[in-house]
């Protein structure tokens, strides 16, 4: 089995946030014996300031993954570490509060973290999955490509419509009118319903039309019935392709800007501490 990001390096920080969460809830115990736990005390900062440098260290990706001639560890490793600490964060800044939280701006800075992190366990599961449908996808033509190819089987229906009735060259047109209105592009893509079977869909509309169409005309409309599968099939791999890139578009859209919403909130909780 190939290593991932999740498995790199032999789980080892996988291992070093279950020891890490291990030690973390051993000395949480001792400490809630001790005293009430609060932010305030020695052992509520530490675990706070501890939680400060993993969200350091979870933001530190985005500049690594920057610095292409870096030295400073494989981005897989950099990713793996990224959502292990991540995790782990999520114990941290509890330990910190105490456990203890209130309507405010501390309270806001965790749920922005929670939602940061589950956004980020939600790109681990797309990135596990997309890139390889992706790749499936496009090892048949990629999406200039297919744009090519369809203008490409338009231009040879167009050649097939001279000479023919009003009947066959409607056809023509309402599939040239099609593309150009009921194919999404962009994020409609995204909203787009996605037929279980597009191709055998439209055969079976053809099927219906080629009763308009006169008996001398059968053959090219064969062809062009075929022509016009081509295009749907090609559609459905080009939608296909679309929603997968947008998927993970949506995802970054989301987990980006509130991780730097949630760093707006921790900097305002520490000024809040520390200064007032």
């Amino acid at each position: 089995m190939s290593e991932t990001f999740l498995t790199y390096g032999r789980k080892r920080w996988m291992w070093c946030a279950l020891v890490s969460a291990g030690l973390l809830l051993v000395s949480y115990e001792i400490y809630r014996r001790q005293t009430v736990p609060q932010g305030s005390t020695p052992m509520g900062l530490l675990y706070g300031v501890v939680g400060t440098i993993a969200i350091g260290v979870l933001m530190a990706l985005g500049i690594r993954r920057r610095a292409y001639a870096s030295g400073l560890g494989t981005m897989q490793g950099w990713t793996s570490a990224h959502v292990y600490v991540g995790l782990l964060t999520l114990l941290l800044i509890p330990l910190h509060a105490g456990f203890e939280f209130g309507l405010d701006i501390h309270t806001l800075a965790f749920v922005l973290l929670v939602v940061v992190v589950v956004t980020g366990i939600v790109g681990v599961a797309l990135y596990q999955t997309v890139p390889q449908r992706l790749t499936k996808y496009e090892a048949g033509l990629q999406a200039d490509k297919i744009d090519r190819e369809i203008n490409r089987l338009l231009t040879e229906m167009r050649k097939l419509t001279r000479d023919k009735s009003d009947a066959f060259v409607k056809i023509y047109r309402d599939e040239v009118a099609r593309l150009r209105t009921q194919r999404p592009n962009g994020w409609a893509v995204f909203f787009a319903g996605v037929q279980a079977d597009p191709v055998s869909s439209r055969a079976e509309g053809l099927a219906r039309a080629v009763v308009g169409v006169p008996d001398k005309e059968h053959a090219d409309f064969q062809v062009l019935s075929n022509l016009m599968l081509q295009v749907s099939q090609l559609e459905s791999v080009l939608g296909s392709q679309m929603r997968l890139k947008n998927l993970l578009e949506a995802w970054l859209y989301v987990h980006v800007p509130t991780s730097m919403a949630m760093v707006a909130a921790v900097v305002i909780h520490l000024v809040a501490v520390f200064f007032y």
